[in-house]
Parts: C-alpha cells; structure tokens; sequence
C-alpha cells in the first residue's frame, strides 16, 4: 500500500514536472473578479497613502498656526 503510494506521487511529480517545463505559451487569463479585486488593492492603498500625508499635512499646519500665535501674543504683549 505505501508502494501504491509512492508510485502515484512519483507519477504526480513526473508529470508536474513535464507539464511546467512546455514550451508552449502560456496564455494569461484574469476574470473581471480578480481584476475588480486588484483595482480595489489599489485604490485602497492609494487612498491610505494619500489620507496618511494629509494627516501630517494638518498636523504640521497646525503647529505652525500655534507657534505664529504665541509669537503673535509676545509681541502684542511687550507694547
């Protein structure tokens, strides 16, 4: 029985192993599922991308807005 076995994933491999070694073309095929599926990866990583810099974008802004107003208030403070 575990000769029976043997056999048949040796039979597997063997033919693995000649079916990937053609010199046919491979013909690539993508179904408008996996494509709708790659669009969104994409989308959704450029999205991410984009909301993350606008995140630093506001945050450096507003450090900058509280400096000028602390500069602003020193300098209305000394007249």
């Amino acid at each position: 029985m575990a000769r029976q076995m043997f056999l048949k994933v040796i039979i597997f491999f063997s033919f693995l192993l000649l079916s990937s070694t053609s010199t046919n073309a491979a013909i690539l095929y993508i179904d408008p599922g996996t494509g709708s599926l790659i669009f969104q990866i994409i989308s959704a990583i450029v999205l991410a991308i984009l909301f993350y810099f606008s995140l630093i974008k506001k945050t450096i802004v507003k450090l900058f807005d509280r400096i000028k107003k602390i500069f602003l208030n020193e300098k209305t403070d000394t007249r």
